[in-house]
């Protein structure tokens, strides 16, 4: 057997953790040792006569999840909601909700 660690940077949270472990597993050949969502890497080993790293990358790519090291990104993210960028946020409570303050709630 052959032990292998690919990093998987999409791999960042419990659920694709999960997706991976499945998606290797019903793979011949291949055992999965460990996954990691905090480090996105995960651990395999293979036996080199009935699977090799192509196939596994193939496997991995298939379902989704590219490996290697994540490209850097080229300029901050776009995606802010406009009042993040609208300046300073004044808000005012509503005068009824005062009266209904405190420890017994008047709903």
């Amino acid at each position: 057997m052959v032990e292998l660690v690919l990093e998987v940077p999409g791999m960042w949270a419990d659920h694709h953790v999960i997706a991976v472990r499945e998606v290797l597993q019903r793979e011949d050949g291949l055992t999965v040792t460990a996954a990691s969502a905090r480090d996105a890497t995960v651990r395999i080993e293979y036996d080199p006569e009935r699977a090799d790293l192509k196939h596994v990358v193939a496997v991995l790519e298939t379902a989704g999840y590219q490996t290697g090291k994540p490209e850097p990104a080229s300029a901050p993210p776009t995606d802010k909601p406009a009042w993040a960028t609208a300046g300073v946020r004044v808000t005012t409570t509503n005068p009824a909700d005062l009266k209904m303050s405190g420890d017994h709630r008047k709903y």
